[in-house]
């Protein structure tokens, strides 16, 4: 039978996916890239086809993440001299995206997964296939091709039931599907080479579809059906290529990027799509919120964390009379929804606490602790603990050492509404932070590559610096001090010998010791000032700070000279910031007090 004989036969009998396959590998053979592609196409469409019936359901919020898992922001401290200029870009080189913790829904496993991981590796391999031939393609436009078979040119149009060159569609959809797969296996770089081929492919079918193009014409061009569709996995819109690369460049820790593809996916979803607040829009403001977060902007995260909250409250209160709404899971649903929510409020208390820990903080902290009530996520239960210890240690601190001694207070979300003393909560919020630590710990004698646990490096000193400040609250010196060395190691291991966690500790240190250990509280701040003026300059405020504190020492080992210098330039620092401040003042009586 010769090869044009065989191809006639195959056409005739009835095709499945594995004899679409083997035509396309036969034109291949031909270098018929066209009908190759038509051949492959189909094949994938008939195995994804196959793949939907082995793979979870999920709602619009999971399907415009891609089916990805929730990454939110770790706890952690952010000091003021953290949200100057400088301090912001520390703050993102000390707090890493690889330190997200990705919270998942519970979904019932469907039946047969040996089988969907089959089904998925084959559509890998048929897509790869699909780049290379439409590249090859491309490369060889000028040689002369056989003869296409309509009847496979027209089933690869009405496949995709639009305008336009049916190659070129062929090519973005293969591209994205194999970025998804990318960005599954966390080849974030090789993800977003795919899902940048497959924008670029997406603006040449449609031009006039750019997300940035505000025309007359953009809207219009746009059907009333097309405009009111759900958003396809397989044959991705503008917006959705968009959020892919945003998760892609957030992973690579370029939040700033990630900002705006996920801008601009939220712009198309709103104005193309009309889906203003929709579970699609929902999802794209919590991972912009995230990107916020490790930019240091935790005004605009809050915000965005808000909205998504909004509309997952709105759209929880509708579905609830709807039978027909599609949720994580049948049985589940409401549950998922909950923790979901609980999840947005736990990051909410997050960044209001990176702002100030207040009131503010707490009670968003209250809400989503009821959310999570029934959470089985001990790392995201153990995360928001650390938070409800920030927040009782700050309520402790506002409580003046006159009145300590008799206030009484309330354990607010501990499960009791006795009133106790000041102590008494001192030490609850002391256990807080030891439940904490039995869940994320990271010993610094462990070699970080052998045990895996780098997420708790900077955690594990925020435990340590937190307990610090309790102990100095309570007057335990000896106690604080420890704490705040054992936060200044771990600071070392998680970020290195020169970072601004690290400076915070070693003045912190240097504050206690002050009080009866001078010399040892003197090479605190002369190692804190060093790390400051490398990390901040010179003239930042809290470099300052720091030679205020050691120009009191120097004075009290009648250093007097060298004590004077000091004082001089954290006068000079502090002025050219406000003449009038607080500090201004403080450092002029300390000076005439030092030297009388």
């Amino acid at each position: 039978m010769t090869l044009m004989h065989f191809i006639e036969y195959l056409t005739k009998i009835r095709l499945h996916a594995d004899r679409l396959k083997c035509m396309g590998n036969v034109y291949r053979t031909m270098h018929d890239e066209d009908n190759a592609i038509c051949c492959y196409v189909n094949a994938v469409e008939m195995t994804t086809k196959k793949l939907r019936s082995f793979q979870d359901s999920g709602d619009e919020f999971q399907t415009m993440g891609l089916h990805l898992g929730l990454a939110m922001p770790v706890p952690t401290i952010v000091f003021d001299e953290m949200k100057s200029r400088e301090g912001v870009a520390h703050f993102q080189m000390m707090n890493k995206r690889d330190l997200c913790h990705v919270f998942e829904l519970k979904i019932e496993k469907q039946p047969l997964q040996h089988t969907a991981s089959k089904l998925k590796k084959r559509l890998t391999r048929m897509h790869s296939a699909i780049i290379k031939l439409v590249r090859d393609r491309n490369q060889n436009t000028s040689r002369c091709r056989m003869p296409a078979i309509s009847s496979l040119l027209a089933s690869l149009s009405s496949t995709f039931m639009a305008g336009g060159d049916a190659i070129e569609a062929t090519l973005m959809r293969s591209s994205f599907f194999l970025g998804k797969v990318k960005l599954l296996q966390t080849k974030y770089e090789e993800a977003a080479e795919y899902l940048e081929t497959a924008l670029r492919s997406k603006w040449r079918l449609d031009p006039a579809s750019s997300s940035d193009s505000d025309s007359d014409f953009s809207r219009k061009s746009k059907s009333r059906k097309q405009q009111r569709r759900h958003l396809d996995e397989d044959n991705p819109d503008e917006g959705q290529i968009y959020y892919a690369l945003g998760i892609c460049n957030a992973a690579l820790d370029d939040h700033e990027r990630a900002v705006r593809c996920f801008l601009t996916a939220l712009r198309y979803l709103r104005r193309s799509l009309r889906k203003v607040d929709s579970l699609e829009v929902a999802r794209i403001m919590f991972d912009c919120a995230t990107s916020y977060y490790y930019l240091c902007n935790f005004e605009q995260s809050v915000s965005y964390y808000g909205e998504c909250l909004r509309i997952l409250t709105n759209h929880d209160t509708i579905s609830s009379n709807d039978d027909n709404t599609a949720y994580p899971t049948k049985k589940n649903g409401s549950k998922n929804n909950a923790f979901r929510r609980g999840v947005v409020l736990y990051c909410i208390a997050a960044a209001k606490a990176a702002i100030a820990v207040d009131s503010e903080a707490s009670i968003s902290l209250a809400e989503a602790r009821s959310q999570l009530s029934e959470c089985e996520d001990k790392e995201l239960l153990a995360y928001t603990t650390f938070l409800l210890g920030q927040v009782t240690r700050y309520d402790v601190s506002r409580v003046p050492v006159r009145m300590r001694s008799v206030i009484r207070m309330f354990s607010t979300g501990l499960g009791s509404d006795k009133s106790i003393s000041w102590s008494e909560m001192c030490k609850i919020t002391l256990n807080l932070f030891d439940l904490v630590q039995d869940e994320c710990w990271f010993d610094p004698a462990e070699d970080i590559s052998v045990s895996g646990e780098v997420k708790y490096l900077p955690l594990s000193g925020h435990i340590c610096f937190e307990k610090g400040r309790v102990y100095e609250l309570l007057g335990s010196s000896d106690q604080a001090l420890k704490a705040f060395a054992d936060a200044a190691q771990l600071y070392r291991v998680a970020c290195g010998d020169e970072n601004m966690y690290l400076g915070h500790a070693l003045h912190t240190m240097g504050i206690i010791s002050s009080q009866w250990r001078e010399h040892h509280a003197l090479g605190y701040f002369n190692e804190a000032l060093s790390l400051r003026k490398k990390l901040l300059g010179g003239d930042d405020i809290s470099v300052a700070e720091t030679l205020y504190c050691s120009a009191l020492v120097l004075a009290r080992l009648n250093r007097y000279e060298a004590s004077l210098e000091r004082y001089k330039e954290a006068l000079r620092i502090q002025m050219n910031h406000n003449q009038d401040s607080h500090e201004v003042a403080r450092t002029l009586a300390g000076k005439l007090l030092g030297f009388e």
